[in-house]
């Protein structure tokens, strides 16, 4: 086995005149780690990167992997970096990692070990992935294009809250592209549709987000429902979700067309229950109004109901979180969703940071309050995912009551399964058998999407033909 030791990079120098260097060497006992700053060393020899269940690429990235640990250790050395508690793994999905490592028969005790001492995750987030890995197994299909799932996006808000950074255009400055970008998403559908039933497909859910789909209402909402139930449904469609995030926009007769379409589970989002933060974000609704649409929704028969909140927005520490989890839990949704803030590049609320307060040394305080009520309330965590310049370097967390776990989330995040994306800002994500992943993208403008509609749709089927010939549902 090789013994020399190799530089894994050129010095680098930062701060000050300090140096930062790593080498490595593979020797009999494992792998030999040494990392430099200045006058600091930490040092490393990795035996368990021999076990024989780990291949040559897994080697490679386990050197990687132990600089990187290696480097954050002397950084909180030196320069008193606070521990993260997901340690070095750092990927916006961290269930992969779990799943491939489960698929390849690590069991889950020796599974967390290596959590905790190859990743450095605090004992909580490690047993968390676990628990979140023993909810998403069962929902994993041999074959990841047999059946696929459907998302459709209407890019289109009431307003534009000031976190936001998705495909999400106001209608008071693009309400008039509506129509236009409907009359392009009806061909889409019809045409994707015609696409299922040639090759067969089968479509295990359905998710019509956005945006606010529900800015589309009365007749074309009920066109629009009546074209997706038409063309995106097979026999073997066991769920569809409708993202009716923002209450001001669900009536009586909204819900009622949302129920008669097949819906069977939306979200009500309020993303806090205290009315001086909702101004703040740009809401534009009320509390009272969040009540009433969840009652309404109850009323007209909706199955379930998950809501969404958002920890460490302007102004709000723990006594608020507090006060949002206590009214939530007063209208007893079925799931619960808890964003920690993230504040990204496209978002009003990172360009004016100056003039925010986020509460990010009670960030991890509010995730466990959280995490507190809802298993009180009977739910358990099935899916997460995390994101870049997040609060207190935290996650998102979905919870559940038994039984209502939303198969769109877990395999859209966990990336098992194909996903075609129609409408605005859609991003179809076609799953090879050795579960790599193609992408296609729409435009996110509703404009260019509804300009480019004829484009567009040749360029797509030509692709779903390419990828369902190799690898569909009659492939082996």
């Amino acid at each position: 086995m090789e013994v020399a030791v190799k530089s894994l990079a050129p010095q680098a120098s930062f701060g000050g005149g300090r140096v930062l260097a790593a080498d490595y060497a593979w020797e009999e006992e494992g792998l030999f780690i040494s990392v430099r700053l200045d006058g600091e060393v930490w040092e490393f020899r990795d035996r368990e990167i021999l076990d024989p269940r780990y291949t040559a690429v897994d080697r490679q990235r386990r050197i990687k992997e132990r600089v990187r640990l290696g480097i954050r250790r002397l950084f909180e050395r030196v320069y008193g970096l606070a521990e993260s508690p997901w340690g070095i793994l750092e990927g916006v999905r961290p269930m992969k990692m779990v799943h491939a490592m489960l698929d390849r028969g690590f069991p889950p005790e020796e599974l967390r070990g290596i959590l905790l001492e190859v990743y450095a995750l605090s004992p909580k987030k490690a047993q968390l992935l676990l628990e979140v890995a023993a909810k998403q197994r069962p929902y994993f299909h041999a074959n990841p294009n047999n059946p696929i799932s459907i998302y459709v996006g209407i890019p289109f808000c009431p307003t534009r809250c000031s976190y936001c950074s998705f495909a999400a255009y106001p209608l008071a400055t693009h309400g008039h592209l509506l129509k236009g970008f409907l009359q392009a998403l009806h061909r889409e559908i019809e045409a994707v549709g015609g696409l299922i039933k040639e090759l067969q497909l089968q479509v295990e859910s359905v998710y019509l987000g956005g945006g606010t789909p529900t800015t589309v209402q009365g007749a074309e909402l009920e066109r629009l429902l009546s074209l997706m139930r038409e063309n995106l449904f097979t026999a073997e469609t066991r769920e569809f979700t409708v993202e009716a995030g923002r209450p001001e926009t669900l009536s009586r007769d909204t819900l009622r067309l949302l129920k008669e379409g097949g819906a069977q589970r939306i979200c009500i989002n309020p993303q806090t229950m205290h009315d001086a933060t909702l101004q703040a974000i740009g809401r534009k609704h009320t509390v009272a109004q969040v009540r009433e649409a969840f009652a309404l929704a109850r009323e007209v028969g909706i199955p379930l109901i998950n809501m969404d909140i958002i920890l460490g927005l302007p102004g709000e520490e723990l006594a608020q979180v507090r006060g949002t989890l206590e009214e939530i839990a007063a209208l007893g949704p079925d799931n619960l969703t808890v964003h920690s803030l993230a504040l990204k590049r496209a978002s009003t609320l990172r360009k004016n940071l100056e003039q925010v307060y986020i509460a990010q040394e009670q960030g991890e305080a509010m995730v466990d309050l959280a995490r507190d009520y809802a298993l009180s309330w009977g739910m358990q965590p099935y899916y997460l995912y995390r994101q870049r310049h997040i609060l207190g370097d935290l996650e998102n967390i979905g919870y559940a009551l038994p039984g209502t776990h939303s198969i769109y989330n877990i395999q859209m995040m966990e990336e098992r399964q194909s996903i075609l994306a129609l409408g605005g800002g859609g991003v179809s994500k076609l799953v090879a058998p050795d579960l790599t992943l193609r992408r296609q993208v729409n435009p996110k403008c509703p404009a260019a999407y509804s300009a480019q509609i004829n484009e567009h749709l040749a360029d797509k089927l030509k692709l779903l033909r390419e990828h369902f010939s190799g690898s569909g549902p009659n492939s082996n």
